[in-house]
């Protein structure tokens, strides 16, 4: 199929579901529905997250069949079910971004590539959402983020090592942009859309004072997309485990990205990455003025230090009754003291414990 009738197939898509919303939204006034009740607006809610779940879910298991393929050397692989993972990301990250974000905390216990993968695409997509890349340039944006490393499969059983890499490891490591290109072959793909991976995912890993690989290529020969990917991939690599290293904390990610915008990424993209994640990332976990400890489940556009919060545990180190959301943006009295990593805190609740150690795993 060519790129041209992919973008068909996806517009028409689009205008079916517009016009099937249009003619509901229309019976809704003629019937003049009353205001939803606690019940409904709880059971949208929940009917969201399941979306959003297998949007996610997909994402991982299709990757995994690709990574699989490629492994294999099959030929022509079909990408039909990989466009339809990114046609959902880049709705999603339009329509929920905070509750897409939410799914970047994870990996993949076999092996870190498969969530990488993914939470590239989706913090790939949301730059370019931000920098308002038009529906079809949005698209093939984060396609690129899904398969710019799908060149470390020749080298997995390095990188799932747990020891850290020798000298000689990281070296071999380096030339997997060039075997992404390589890769590429392998996939059908319309062939202006295949010469555009082929340039631009080779350039992911430069850095704009020509200290990164493959090609140790400089500012102003690295292409605007390759800058978008790089801080998608540096960020969520900092924020995620790796066989050798435990995480850093989302905190520490975003002030570590904020210092490599000083000469080795972009700065501008850089600001408006951190302007719209803030200092306390969706999923980061935070202790509050108050003594509570709680989950940080959106951001506030315009103050980086006051998101939305959800209590998880009291000062008196017990889970709370009710549900209690606190929007540091509008409740002046209440701040953060600091961020904080979830599976080192001392809780009395098993069952939370429990939760709080597994949740950074993705083993549906």
């Amino acid at each position: 199929m060519r790129l041209a009738d992919i973008f068909k197939k996806i517009q028409q898509e689009s205008l079916e579901k517009s016009h099937e919303e249009k003619v509901i939204e229309d019976k809704t006034q003629q019937t003049k529905t009353p205001t939803p009740s606690i019940v409904e607006i709880e059971r949208k809610k929940e009917q969201e997250v399941l979306l959003i779940e297998k949007i996610y879910a997909d994402a991982i298991s299709y990757t995994r069949t690709l990574f699989s393929s490629l492994a294999h050397k099959k030929n022509n692989i079909s990408l039909e079910n990989i466009f339809e993972v990114i046609k959902g990301i880049t709705t999603t990250i339009q329509q929920y971004p905070d509750k897409l974000l939410l799914y970047c905390t994870y990996s993949t216990p076999d092996s870190y590539i498969y969530a990488h993968s993914v939470n590239v695409a989706i913090l790939t997509s949301l730059i370019g959402q931000i920098k308002k890349f038009p529906q079809e340039e949005l698209f093939q944006l984060t396609l690129c983020g899904l398969l710019h490393d799908i060149g470390m499969l020749r080298v997995l059983d390095i990188v799932n090592k747990p020891q850290k890499l020798s000298y000689e490891e990281y070296e071999k490591i380096k030339k997997h942009p060039l075997w992404t290109k390589e890769e590429l072959v392998y996939l059908s793909l319309p062939t202006e859309l295949r010469n555009l991976l082929s340039e631009i995912i080779p350039q992911a890993h430069e850095r704009l004072d020509g200290s990164g690989y493959p090609s140790g290529l400089t500012s102003q020969e690295i292409h605007p997309w390759a800058k978008i990917i790089s801080i998608a991939d540096i960020y969520e690599a900092m924020s995620h485990p790796r066989p050798y290293r435990d995480r850093f904390l989302a905190h520490t990610a975003v002030v570590e990205l904020i210092r490599m915008a000083q000469g080795l990424v972009d700065s501008e993209i850089t600001k408006l990455f951190v302007d719209r994640i803030s200092l306390f990332p969706v999923g980061s976990y935070v202790k509050l003025s108050s003594g509570d400890i709680a989950k940080v489940i959106q951001t506030n556009i315009g103050f980086p230090v006051r998101p939305k919060v959800k209590v998880i545990l009291t000062a008196e180190k017990t889970v709370p009754v009710t549900n209690t959301e606190i929007n540091l943006a509008k409740e002046s009295k209440i701040y953060v003291l600091e961020p904080l990593d979830e599976t080192k805190l001392v809780v009395p609740d098993k069952r939370l414990l429990l939760q709080l150690k597994a949740q950074r795993w993705w083993v549906k």
